[in-house]
């Protein structure tokens, strides 16, 4: 049996009374948010939740177990019947997480546009170090979530930069994972799909970015790509075919902790979209994107992501991690220590 769950999505310019009706059956609401996510919804999210009881705490720094278990222990004694989860990725992740442990339906109101976070059945743990630690796979996703397209262009504009990045990874990976094997409905549906998460952001994402004056059309074609769209791939398809090398390159990098410090995920995810295309041997792709990454300003190379000095310390560590996560997770390519060295460092 196949079986897919998805996510009901409102995107407008102003989504608050949208928000209020939807959240007319509850009365009792956990809000979990970040601190600035918080600042830069407050006034439009008192008045959708006006009259209800509500109890915001700010998830921490980090999406982290210890986070979790600190929060579940918090709220042990307090009855919610609603999880809304404001912010970023990290505290949406860290929502739905808590949501699952406590059994309560989860709604979501990302206040930037850099991941899927808002919409997917995954949620990324680290370690209190900030070191990528797993992912953790959730039961189903947010039920309903409100993409308030005001706040997204009010946010600094390096999310949704990031967030550009991040989303054409769905498609580069799906296609590596899912190459020359039989798909079934659902992961067939979400691989058709997934080219819009490259073609939305080659299309319409430089404009999106460049435009300050209003929000165009493009901008919501790409928010709408970079929250919906990614996530809800994420979704329909078997989760072995969520997530290649881009993504395992990215959390290979953390082990530095100024890649993790300095630059976005989706950021250092876009330079491991290159890497991956040279592996594949697909150069003629890998220059479209550098074109296109010289126009939006993301990384073609590796020393835009790491101090080179600090990079060679833990050289080896972050190769033998790649190449173990790579056969780990069944990357269909032949790697070897030196093919991904020169990847990595091509024009260094």
């Amino acid at each position: 049996m196949e079986k897919g769950i998805l996510t009901e999505f409102f995107i407008d310019q102003n989504i608050w009374n949208k928000l209020s009706e939807e959240t007319s059956p509850f009365k009792n609401l956990l809000i979990l948010h970040g601190e600035k996510a918080l600042d830069s919804v407050r006034p439009g999210l008192e008045i959708s939740l006006n009259g209800k009881n509500s109890r915001y705490i700010h998830f921490g720094h980090e999406c982290s177990s210890s986070t979790v278990e600190s929060i579940l222990e918090e709220i042990a004694n307090e009855k919610f019947d609603l999880i809304l989860g404001v912010g970023g990725g990290k505290a949406i992740d860290t929502a739905k997480i808590i949501a699952e442990k406590s059994n309560l339906p989860i709604y979501t109101v990302p206040t930037i546009a850099s991941t899927c976070a808002a919409v997917s059945a995954i949620s990324v743990l680290y370690k209190d170090s900030h070191e990528f630690k797993e992912l953790h796979f959730l039961k189903r996703p947010p039920q309903k979530t409100f993409v308030n397209l005001e706040t997204i262009f009010e946010a600094p504009r390096k999310y949704l930069w990031a967030g550009i990045g991040d989303t054409m990874a769905k498609y580069y990976e799906m296609s590596l994972k899912a190459r020359g094997t039989s798909l079934n409905f659902s992961t067939a549906v979400g691989e058709k799909l997934s080219l819009m998460c490259k073609e939305s952001m080659l299309n319409f994402g430089k404009e999106a970015l460049e435009n300050k004056t209003h929000i165009s059309d493009a901008l919501k074609e790409v928010v709408g790509t970079i929250v919906v769209t990614t996530g809800m791939v994420s979704n329909i398809i078997d989760f072995k075919y969520n997530g290649a090398l881009a993504h395992i390159i990215c959390q290979a990098l953390t082990l530095l902790e100024r890649v993790d410090k300095e630059h976005l995920h989706g950021e250092v995810v876009a330079f491991g979209i290159l890497v991956q295309l040279i592996l594949e041997e697909n150069m003629e792709e890998h220059e479209r994107l550098c074109i296109f990454y010289k126009g939006v300003g993301l990384p073609t190379k590796l020393s835009e992501i790491v101090v080179w000095e600090e990079y060679l310390e833990k050289k080896d560590e972050i190769i033998a991690v790649i190449l173990t996560d790579a056969e780990k997770t069944g990357v269909p390519l032949s790697l070897t220590k030196m093919a991904l060295e020169n990847a990595l460092e091509r024009n260094i």
